[in-house]
């Protein structure tokens, strides 16, 4: 039987939310998260405006294969769909807002996930159990990412 899960989390970032929020695109991304995301468009030149609404691209990652489309820009963040076949479908919202100061950024983060077999069960189950956790582990590589830019 298949799950739906709709995670919700919160963390803080010790930036501005207009830098905060290029961190949540596709290219921005490869700045903090490791050598394994590593975005595949569909169209060629794509990733010149990587977080256009509409834009089509792939990732590989343990759970296998990810399809990815961005379903919007917006001043305060992104928002995607992901379907890795046969595991999981759903939607990731990413908000960026001013936290106690200019320069702290409230991220607000919701996974919307299903799954399409046991496989994804398995996953939705996981990540609904340590969504904290998971959120934990990208704040954590925020900051590595930003110290070593900083050096």
């Amino acid at each position: 039987m298949n799950v739906r899960a709709i995670c919700n989390g919160r963390f803080a970032l010790p930036m501005p939310p207009a830098d905060a929020r290029t961190l949540f695109t596709p290219e921005g991304e490869r700045r903090w998260a490791g050598s394994s995301w590593n975005p595949i468009y569909a169209i060629r030149g794509a990733a010149e405006d990587d977080s256009a609404p509409g834009t089509v691209f792939t990732t590989e990652s343990d759970g296998g294969k990810a399809t990815w489309i961005v379903l919007e820009r917006r001043h305060d963040g992104m928002r995607y769909a992901r379907v890795a076949h046969d595991r999981i479908a759903g939607t990731i919202d990413v908000v960026c807002t001013q936290g106690e100061s200019s320069d702290v950024t409230e991220v607000a983060v919701t996974y919307d996930v299903t799954s399409l077999g046991p496989e994804g069960g398995a996953f939705v189950k996981e990540l609904e159990a340590s969504f904290e956790e998971f959120l934990e582990g990208w704040r954590r590589r925020f900051l590595r990412a930003s110290a070593r830019v900083c050096l």
